[in-house]
């Protein structure tokens, strides 16, 4: 057994990756848009079955039974880069059908190939990052060994414990209103030749949609990523989201009609029907249709669709490209479901980011603000005083030493504690992103190190006395807190001044619900919490995964907890 030169294990992968990409491209040579179309049905039926929490229903027969959705969903961007290279601007019609067989199988193998390198070649990407370390066995056999990841792990149990919180029980009226708008839709859908799908709307259905496209979107972090009314490009934050809503209501109304028609005729399969092309001047027709100005159109396409020259930014990030729209050559596109279902806001935040970078940074700058006022939630009036502004500390001739985002002080137990408040964006499954934000909420030591000069021993009566408020407060000496918007602690190779508390805020949010009564000291009892919280990832387990390819073999040792088994 050797170590090997730095990051080979990671370029074996690519290797292995290219040579299945070249073997599909020679295999549909000629027929890169009926390829383009089974990779999507597959990846839709996928997507579908697992948003319907039917995972691996729809897929084709004799496949996994427990098929890891998140990995095999990470091959699309590899699978389809062979084919779009090559309908890229391509003229012509579109090869429509059913689907066969043996295509179908074709593609969900490939896709499966494609996802579980992908998936391979993140974990050794890890390495540059000191997160993991490679060996090699033998010449066509490698070791992955990742390292324990406890602080983020915390922060995703915080995440689960937020979302298991108790959902409203159903509205009567409303489940009526459904009822009366669904037998409508069993009415409206019809089989055309037989196996493919054709129905009527009406304007109740389109809106009905669209209000529960909204509250799907609710639920990914994107969508608080600026107040609705922050100008970016041509419009609104808030008026970017509903151009996706508007999108996500007609997915997720086209599926309920695909299901409707396979009940009706269980013979018309939904890799069929779920999965259906249009003309780039009918979609953008349809926009116009929805209320959308002529001159937000393109853009807004631009934002939404997947296209050759976009797919080295989604593999770089080892992401699943979250579009509406692929496209198949210069006038047709198809229209997906997985990439909704995967993120409804997340293309359209790589692109506003990408596109409009001045207006994004002054968004940026409202989120203090906002953060502040959240503040209040978890540490409510009257009990607790939060200034509407942040403080400056200054030198005794005035010069400014540093700022504080936020001050907390508890007006029944007197602590007080002084905030660094930091809101970078989400960086999903990308390593260079989360290797830059890692970066800067490491700028945060510099922060405490300044605070703690200036507290010097002083009691939280005598700072805020400098700080010219008038309050009653404690002897002790004040809490220093770092809060993350997402997460405030790294795994690897990060230093966290002990001076300090470093949380994220979905563990300040849940270790609050903890500490309610009148007895409690929150700004004291908070930190520890999610202290002991860490401490539970901190016990792991390493358990071995072998992955086989043609003249490769990957052994993966990833760490999990034995309680949780994340």
């Amino acid at each position: 057994m050797s170590t090997i030169w730095r990051y080979a294990t990671e370029q074996v992968l690519t290797t292995c990756l290219e040579r299945f990409q070249k073997r599909a491209a020679a295999m549909w040579l000629g027929r890169e848009k009926e390829a383009i179309f089974a990779l999507t049905r597959v990846l839709d039926c996928a997507a579908v079955s697992h948003h319907w929490r039917e995972t691996g229903k729809y897929l084709p027969v004799n496949t996994e039974p427990e098929l890891n959705h998140t990995m095999f969903m990470m091959g699309c961007a590899s699978a389809l880069r062979p084919f779009l290279s090559i309908t890229k601007g391509q003229s012509g019609g579109v090869p429509y059908g059913p689907s066969h067989p043996d295509t179908t199988r074709f593609a969900y193998s490939y896709l499966d190939v494609c996802g579980r390198l992908t998936f391979l070649r993140r974990m050794a990407s890890l390495e540059r990052y000191g997160l993991a370390t490679t060996e090699q066995l033998n010449p066509e056999h490698f070791r992955i060994t990742v390292s324990a990841g406890a602080p983020e792990q915390a922060l995703k149990f915080s995440r689960k414990l937020l979302a298991l919180e108790p959902e409203s029980p159903p509205n009567t009226r409303k489940l009526k209103h459904w009822k009366k708008l669904h037998a409508r839709m069993r009415r409206y859908v019809q089989s055309t030749d037989g196996w493919f799908i054709r129905y009527d709307n009406d304007w109740q259905i389109v809106e009905a949609y669209r209000e529960k496209a909204r509250l799907l979107g609710q639920g990914y972090l994107e969508a608080e990523a600026f107040p609705d009314d922050v100008i970016i490009g041509d419009r609104t934050f808030g008026a970017w989201k509903e151009a996706c809503n508007q999108a996500v209501g007609r997915i997720l109304a086209h599926m309920d009609f695909a299901a409707f028609l396979h009940r009706k005729n269980p013979t018309i399969t939904l890799d069929n029907v779920l999965t259906i092309f249009a003309k780039r001047d009918d979609v953008e027709a349809i926009w116009r249709e929805a209320g959308l100005p002529s001159i937000q159109v393109p853009p807004t396409m631009h934002a939404l669709t997947l296209e050759y020259d976009d797919l080295y930014d989604w593999e770089r990030a080892f992401e699943v490209p979250t579009v509406f729209y692929i496209g198949l050559g210069k006038h047709f596109v198809l229209l997906p479901c997985f990439g909704a279902l995967t993120n409804p806001y997340f293309a359209l935040f790589r692109h506003l980011r990408e596109f409009y970078r001045s207006d994004w940074d002054r968004a940026v700058d409202q989120r203090e603000a906002i953060f502040r006022a959240d503040l209040a939630t978890v540490f409510p009036p009257a009990r607790f005083t939060i200034p509407e502004h942040g403080l400056q500390l200054r030198r005794p001739n005035g010069s400014v030493i540093t700022d504080i985002d936020a001050l907390i002080l508890d007006n029944k137990t007197g602590d007080l504690a002084l905030i660094q408040l930091k809101w970078h964006d989400i960086f999903g499954f990308s390593l260079r992103e989360r290797e830059s934000r890692r970066r800067n909420i490491a700028k945060a030591n510099e922060w405490v190190e300044r605070v703690s000069e200036w507290v010097s021993g002083r009691s939280s009566k005598e700072l805020l006395s400098a700080l010219g408020i008038k309050a009653r407060t404690s002897a002790r000496p004040p809490l220093l807190y770092v809060i993350a918007r997402y997460g405030a602690r790294f795994t690897g190779n990060h230093t966290h001044d002990a001076r300090a508390y470093w949380m994220g805020w979905p563990e300040v949010k849940s270790a609050s619900q903890f500490f309610t009564t009148d007895d409690d000291s929150p700004l004291l009892q908070i930190p520890s919490w999610v202290e002991m919280c860490q401490k539970k990832f901190e016990k792991y387990e390493m358990k071995n995964w072998s992955f086989k390819f043609p003249n490769l073999q990957i052994q993966l040792e990833l760490p999990i907890n034995p309680d949780t088994g994340d």
